[in-house]
């Protein structure tokens, strides 16, 4: 049986050591998120909350567009699916869970799958933990920072650098 081990082993490493095995590639996006908050086209709702003085405990989901620059009618490249949940008792910041889909361009079908803290202000820094399609096994950080908002919507500047195959 210490036989098999070994040579599984040792296929591993062969296969793993090919010539023609995928490169990985360092890739950066740069786009922007647009909410609607309120309204008949929102693009957010709070699915539960505890109706307490503060937000502590609520949460929210939202299905959002993801446009080339920070005009409402700049270009769609995408959509961004989630949800956010209000996880801190001061409610300085929260946690978000995201789902990137890019539904333009040459990464039209693919995917990224983000999670980590979003501040209340200031910019946010958070993980992508994997990928689908042309980024497939990514893994790296994204920036974030609200540059517009309205009473009934926002604009968010994203920046993504993650490695993937």
């Amino acid at each position: 049986m210490a036989t098999t081990a070994c040579e599984l082993t040792w296929l591993n490493l062969i296969t793993a050591s090919r010539p023609d095995s995928p490169k990985e590639k360092l890739t950066h996006l740069h786009f922007y998120f647009h909410e609607v908050e309120s309204g008949p086209n929102a693009t957010l709702v709070t699915s539960i909350t505890l109706h307490r003085n503060n937000t502590f405990g609520d949460i929210n989901v939202f299905d959002n567009t993801l446009r080339v620059g920070p005009q409402p009618d700049s270009a769609l490249i995408g959509g961004a699916q989630g949800m956010g949940v209000h996880a801190a008792l001061d409610g300085s910041q929260g946690l978000a869970a995201i789902n990137f889909f890019f539904t333009a361009g040459e990464y039209n079908g693919s995917s990224l799958a983000t999670l980590g803290v979003i501040k209340a202000s200031g910019p946010s820094e958070r993980s992508i933990v994997g990928g689908t399609g042309k980024f497939r096994f990514a893994r790296g950080y994204m920036l974030s920072k609200l540059v517009n908002s309205t009473a009934t919507s926002l604009v968010v500047e994203f920046d993504m650098y993650f490695t993937h195959f």
